[in-house]
C-alpha cells in the first residue's frame, strides 16, 4: 500500500510567511527550495535597504517591499509585516530570517503545532548552529552557542518559560491574537526584538510553545567584528528591555546602583545559558568563563547605554 503524504493531511490555516532580507550576497532560492509551497498562502518578502527581486514559476505568490534602511528597521519591518498579516486576513505569520535554512516539513510542523494547541500565541524550534568540527571557526562555535542558547536541538517540545525566549528567525504568531492583546515588536531597539515581544506576551498571561521539529539552520558569524558588533548591540538593548523607564530618577538610580548589581547580573546570566548547554553535554561547563567575559561586556554597553539615555 502506498504511503500518505502527511501534509495533505494537515488541517492548512492562512500562513503567511514572511522573509526580512538585507543582504544582497544572500540567494533566497536556497531557503525557499526548502519550502513545502503547498502549505504556504502568501510569501512575503520585505527588502530592508537593498533592491531585490527575482520572479520563477514556482514562486507565483510572492510579494516584495521595498523599504529603507533605517537604524530600528528590524521591528518596523516586522511590524510592518504583521499589519500586512491583518489586513489580508491570515491567521498565521511565520517569520523566517534570509540567513536560516528549514529543514524537512518546517511548514507543516508549524501548522501542526498551532493545530495541537489553538491556545498558544507563539511556537518556535530548533535553531542548529552552522559549525561543523571538520571546518573549525572559534567565532562561528562561540557565536552559535551564546545566540541559540534558547533554541538548542533537543528531543523533546515545551512551554518557553521565563527568563528564556524564541528567536524570531524561526517563529509563527497567531495574528488576531497579537492584535487583540495590543502586542507588537518594539520599534525602539536595534535587537533583541524577539526577547521583548515574549516579555510582553508573559505580561499578558499568553503562553508560548517550543516545538522539537519546528528546526531551521542558521549560517553564524565567523569573524571577530560581526561578533562583537552583535553582542555589544545585545548588551546595548538590555537596557530597554530590563532596565528603561521613563523616569529621570528612576534612570538616575540605575546609573548609580548598575555598578553594584553588575557582577551579579554578568554571572546570572552566565548561569542561565551555561545551564541550557549544560543539559546537553555537561562538557560546556568548561565554556563558563568565555560566556563570563562576553556577558561581562554586554553588560558594560548596557551601563553606556543608560547613560547615553539619560543625557540626551
Amino acid at each position: 500500500m502506498a504511503k500518505l503524504d502527511s501534509s495533505k493531511k494537515t488541517i492548512k490555516k492562512k500562513l503567511l510567511l514572511c522573509i526580512l532580507y538585507h543582504n544582497k550576497n544572500i540567494r533566497l532560492g536556497k531557503l525557499l527550495d526548502k519550502i513545502q509551497l503547498n502549505l504556504v498562502d502568501q510569501i512575503l518578502i520585505i527588502n530592508d535597504g537593498v533592491n531585490y527581486f527575482f520572479k520563477r514559476n514556482n514562486y507565483k505568490k510572492i510579494k516584495f517591499i521595498n523599504r529603507v534602511k533605517k537604524e530600528f528597521s528590524i521591528s518596523t519591518n516586522r511590524n510592518i509585516a504583521l499589519k500586512y498579516a491583518k489586513k489580508k486576513n491570515f491567521e498565521l505569520i511565520l517569520f523566517l530570517d534570509s540567513d536560516i535554512i528549514p529543514l524537512k516539513r518546517l511548514i507543516e510542523n508549524h501548522l501542526n503545532a498551532h493545530k495541537k494547541n489553538p491556545n498558544l500565541i507563539a511556537v518556535g524550534g530548533p535553531v542548529i548552529p552552522s559549525f561543523k568540527k571538520s571546518n573549525f571557526n572559534f567565532w562561528e562555535f562561540l557565536d552559535g552557542r551564546l545566540s541559540w542558547f534558547t533554541s538548542i536541538d533537543q528531543n523533546f517540545s515545551k512551554n518557553v518559560e521565563w527568563p528564556y525566549h524564541l528567536p524570531t528567525c524561526n517563529l509563527s504568531l497567531q495574528v488576531k491574537k497579537l492584535f487583540k492583546k495590543k502586542i507588537k515588536f518594539n520599534e525602539n531597539i536595534k535587537t533583541g526584538e524577539d526577547a521583548d515581544l515574549f516579555s510582553q506576551i508573559r505580561k499578558k498571561g499568553d503562553k508560548t510553545y517550543f516545538d522539537k521539529n519546528c528546526k531551521v539552520k542558521h549560517d553564524d558569524r565567523k569573524d571577530f567584528l560581526s561578533f562583537m558588533k552583535h553582542h555589544l548591540q545585545w548588551g546595548r538593548h538590555q537596557y530597554y528591555n530590563l532596565f528603561k523607564i521613563n523616569n529621570k530618577f528612576i534612570n538616575l538610580l540605575f546609573l548609580i546602583l548598575f555598578p553594584l548589581i553588575y557582577p551579579a547580573l554578568v554571572l546570572l546570566q552566565t548561569f542561565f545559558v551555561i545551564k541550557k548547554w549544560c543539559i546537553k553535554n555537561i562538557l560546556y561547563i568548561f565554556l563558563f568563563p568565555l560566556f563570563f567575559l562576553v556577558f561581562s561586556l554586554k553588560s558594560i554597553a548596557t551601563y553606556y547605554e543608560g547613560f547615553k539615555d539619560f543625557f540626551k
